[in-house]
Order: structure tokens, then sequence, then C-alpha cells
């Protein structure tokens, strides 16, 4: 399937006063993934709901976090009409239509690449009749503009906390892959490749030392939180059970 167009844009309060995003969580809003990324400073959020992973990254050989969200592509079993039906919506979905951008700019008299705001205008959730605001009348942020601009500056620090864990785990050989069989309640099943996860055997067998460095490098909590994140692994095969009675009930 070709990806959708995107129109990616710098956003400010001129051209763009009169835009609005639909808060909408259904299919064809632009979330349908079945895997999303994942940052350490979420996972005591997202290991009550959702299984974490690691996926190798190709362009830069780190291994990134991601949560799992459904079973075959496109797939997103948290998607309702119109709410996410999970109590925590992933940063990496939060974020649409969303993203970051770099401009240069000059501080201190230094040419710098710093983050800046874009906006997916051809995201299926941005409007200019429905929607919370982007802007203020006078010209300020919106509350909502202020939230995700929050929401894309904890992206912006996550990418390089996912790189530190990754050196981290890598070096400590603390990562390995897995293939993952599932069977669900009509017969069929679902076999899951490309995933890595963390060995928790060798964990187990790491020493004092080992263990500090995991804890220095402020890494040890979130270890701990993507092996208690496997235990959602069933409640996502009882979210996908669901939706396959339903379709078959026709609900």
């Amino acid at each position: 399937m070709a990806p959708p167009m995107t129109n990616h844009v710098q956003l400010d309060n001129v051209n763009h006063r009169d835009l609005r995003v639909r808060q909408v969580f259904k299919p064809g809003m632009g979330f349908d993934v079945n895997i999303a990324r994942a940052f350490p400073s979420e996972f005591i959020h997202l290991q009550r709901e959702y299984p974490l992973f690691f996926m190798k990254n190709t362009d830069t050989g780190f291994f990134e976090a991601v949560v799992m969200l459904g079973f075959d592509n496109d797939e997103n079993l948290f998607l309702g009409d119109p709410h996410w039906s999970g109590d925590y919506i992933p940063l990496s979905i939060q974020r649409h239509p969303f993203l970051i951008g770099m401009q240069q700019q000059e501080i201190d008299g230094v040419p710098r690449e710093v983050p800046v705001v874009h906006i997916d205008l051809d995201h299926p959730s941005v409007s200019r009749s429905e929607g919370e605001p982007l802007f203020l009348a006078q010209g300020g942020e919106a509350p909502y503009l202020e939230r995700m601009t929050g929401v894309l500056k904890a992206i912006h620090e996550g990418y390089e906390e996912n790189r530190a864990l990754s050196q981290v785990l890598v070096g400590l050989e603390l990562i390995e892959s897995v293939k993952i069989d599932v069977e669900f309640a009509d017969g069929s099943g679902k076999s899951l490749t490309g995933l890595f996860k963390l060995n928790e055997e060798r964990l187990a067998a790491l020493s004092g030392s080992a263990l500090e460095t995991l804890n220095e490098a402020g890494q040890l909590h979130g270890v701990y939180m993507m092996l208690a994140s496997l235990a959602s692994m069933p409640r996502l095969i009882e979210r996908k059970n669901r939706r396959l009675a339903e379709a078959v009930n026709g609900g």
C-alpha cells in the first residue's frame, strides 16, 4: 500500500490562524498503525496497557522502543469512535498532525539548528471548521497547541533517550530477537517477526556493577517497565478476539 500523502509546513499564527484539529480516534483519521514508537519517559504509563518491544532502525543502527497496538498492518485495536479506548495515548500517536522540524537560527551569534513545530496540512484531523483551535484570537497559542508543543518536546528528548538506552543494552548484550506466534479465538493466528526484547535471564545474571551501570544511566527503571509490559499481551489478544467476534456478528 502506498504511503499517505503528507504536506509538512512550519506552523505560524498568520497563515494558520484559523486551523483546528479534530481529536477523533477512529479508523481513517491517520492513526491506523499497529506499531508506534515509544519513549522511556512514558514507559511507566505504557506498560499498564501495551506490550513494549524494540525494533532496529536500519538507518541509524540503534534499537528503538516500540509499542504494539495491533497484530496486522494498519490495525490499531485502540481506535474507538471517537475516543481512544485506552487510558493512555502514546506520545507518537498524540503528536499527530504535528511533527518536529529543524530551522537554522542565530543564537548568540552562532548559527544553530533548532527544533520548530511543523504541521501536516493533509492529515485527516486538520480542519478549518471543527476541533480544537491552534491559536487564540489575538495570535497567541491556544491551550491545545501549548500541550502539543510539550508532547513534541518530550518526543525530541525521547529520541536521544532511546539512543542512550540502546547503547547501554547492546553493550550489556541484553537485547535479543523474538518471534511471537499468536492464536486467536476463531482459530486464526499470526506470526510476528522483526521484533526484539530484553533477555530476562541475562538481566537476572548481571553483576552488581552492571546493574549499577544501568542505574547510573537512568535506564534500570525503564528496563523493568519494558519487562512488565509483556503481561499486557493477553489483553491485546483479547481486544483482537473481541474485534473478530464483532466482525462475525456484524457489530
